[in-house]
């Protein structure tokens, strides 16, 4: 789940898009840095030169000043010679000191961004250890998670209940990091201290539990897989830890937490029993294993509605059950685990790969649980909230807020509707398999499974190969087009032609379902047109089921969709 950080709108992945928040509401933060409060920008010359290999942060919470204080280590490779390293950390954020190898050192401070001086040049290969000391009181989300940072709440019995969710605005907002998903640390731990009584509780596995005196105790997390350094979370609170297992399709036994609030103890016993181990049976069976079942298959309830931070998803959607018959939050955040988590967007642009198919494994969960009705209902829903404003695929350099625009959401899991319909059932499962793992024997697969980096191109390329066909034309259309193509149609005495209507004339050569008097035949374009033989006196119906995804009056054009949104906003 991620929306632009300023975003207006919240959406369900079945129901389409609802509003949410004003802009009046952004206004009472103060504003973001915008080299720190955007994540994923442009690497400058001297963050090319070196890779990060490990992070270790070292934290204090301190809930009645809403503040935080502490150490980051940061160890970089370098790949090529440098006499400098970057970080980027919010700019309201107070550092003591910065040591490189041990060792006090000048930086230069523009806004969010750090420049730290290595003392010497290091050269490609060598090894530099970077600690922050840093203290501050972090940004505070105005709507997280679409208007992102750290959210300071109480319990109803008045305990702290703190959480941070940055995707859009990135780790920077709390901790010194790179602030890009094309590095990923190798490993990092994670120590927090909170007071006594309440829990912290991030990324991977815990190591251990340490009273330290002075009412406080520290946590001790250690994430020895690779991860997006925006997914790393800080969760405190009072919590009950749940702890289970479940079988893994590999045959390990993968570990499930669930931290929940005290008093939610059994409403999220429940929510494991009902929901969690039907949806990861559900993934396995189609997907493969669990990406980190060597860590954990962890949620945390918090007081925002949700994100997936890998290896411990934010769920805050307050147990509440859907008309669809299963959690859908709890459903969307974990197949980010899988589209986001363990394949990442080689770059924004291909931000789709993560929610276009996040947002499909609903109604596909929905077909595989309940049936075609279900999943209809939830496809349908999806369709009337497309805008068709902007390609989903956008060229060249674009910020996070442009990646994330909301049809990325439901034309991205169309897309994949359509195709699945196109190439049939096996074929789309086993290109969705090797997108996420490069094999489609997945259930021989063992921890560690590396996570890897994937475009657009990349799944074409896949379904090409698989098929033996060139499927480029649809995804030209689908993807790169604001427009959906539209079939117009001409009725002659005997008979009907149909002609696809594309952006810039592409070619669109998709075949049609058509039922004439009840009887269903899927026609092939020849030389760009469908002919069917039917008069006046048959019933002809157009795609009844909805296989292909086109324009139809019921959703507007933009600007009429833009509109509606407009004023849906004004109303909330």
């Amino acid at each position: 789940m991620r929306f632009a950080k300023f975003a207006k709108t919240i959406k369900t992945p079945i129901l389409g898009l609802l509003p949410l928040l004003s802009l009046a509401a952004c206004q009472h933060a103060p504003p973001l840095d915008p080299k720190i409060g955007d994540t994923g920008q442009t690497l400058s010359d001297v963050a090319q030169r070196a890779d990060v290999k490990t992070y270790d942060l070292n934290l204090e919470i301190f809930p009645s000043k809403k503040s935080i204080k502490g150490t980051a280590r940061t160890e970089f490779l370098l790949t090529k010679d440098s006499a400098q390293v970057e970080l980027k950390l919010d700019s309201r954020f107070d550092i003591e000191q910065i040591l490189v190898d041990g060792q006090v050192s000048r930086f230069q401070r523009a806004g969010g961004i750090l420049t730290i001086d290595l003392g010497q040049t290091f050269r490609a290969g060598e090894r530099a250890t970077v600690d922050v000391y840093y203290s501050g009181q972090p940004h505070v989300a105005v709507n997280a998670p679409w208007a992102g940072g750290t959210v300071w709440k109480r319990t109803e019995d008045g305990q702290p209940w703190i959480a941070t969710a940055v995707q859009g605005e990135g780790c920077d907002l709390f901790w010194p990091c790179k602030d890009h998903f094309a590095d990923k640390a190798d490993s990092m731990r994670i120590r927090l201290t909170v007071p006594n009584g309440l829990s912290a509780v991030t990324n991977g596995v815990l190591q251990g539990i340490h009273p330290l005196g002075n009412d406080k105790t520290q946590f001790d997390w250690l994430l020895s897989v690779p991860a997006s350094d925006y997914n790393i979370a800080l969760n405190i609170g009072p919590f009950t830890r749940i702890q289970q297992s479940y079988t893994s399709i590999n045959g390990t036994e993968v570990p499930i937490e669930f931290w929940a609030l005290n008093e939610n103890r059994e409403k999220a016993q429940s929510l494991i029993d009902n929901d969690l181990r039907h949806q990861i049976e559900f993934y396995e069976r189609q997907l493969g294993p669990y990406p980190w079942g060597d860590q954990k298959l962890g949620f945390v309830e918090t007081p925002h509605l949700g994100m997936e931070h890998q290896t411990i998803n934010a769920y805050g959607k307050k147990y509440k059950r859907d008309e669809y018959g299963f959690d859908w939050l709890l459903q969307h955040e974990l197949a980010h685990e899988w589209f986001g988590n363990l394949i990442t967007h080689e770059k924004l642009n291909d931000a789709w790969l993560h929610e276009g198919f996040g947002l499909y494994m609903q109604p596909a969960y929905s077909l595989d649980h309940f049936g075609s009705a279900a999943y209809d209902y939830s496809m349908y829903k999806s369709y009337l909230g497309l805008m068709n404003c902007e390609p989903i695929v956008l060229e060249g350099d674009i910020t996070s807020e442009q990646a994330f625009n909301s049809d990325i959401y439901g034309k991205g899991g169309w897309t994949l509707h359509t195709l699945r319909w196109l190439i049939g059932d096996e074929l789309f499962w086993q290109a969705t398999r090797e997108l996420l793992y490069g094999t489609d024997d997945t259930a021989s697969l063992t921890y560690p499974i590396a996570p890897r980096y994937r475009n657009t191109q990349d799944f074409i390329n896949i379904v090409n190969r698989l098929t033996g066909q060139d499927y480029n034309w649809l995804f030209d259309v689908y993807l790169k087009q604001a427009e959906l193509p539209e079939l117009v149609e001409q009725l002659q005495e005997q008979s009907i032609t149909l002609t696809w209507k594309t952006p810039e004339n592409l070619p669109f050569p998709m075949p049609v379902p058509v039922s004439v008097n009840d009887q269903l035949q899927v026609y092939q374009p020849v030389n760009g047109k469908i002919t069917i033989a039917a008069s006046a006196n048959d019933h002809v119906v157009i795609d009844p089921d909805m296989k292909v995804l086109r324009y139809l009056p019921i959703i507007g054009l933009c600007e009429e969709n833009t509109e509606k949104r407009k004023k849906r906003k004004a109303r909330d």
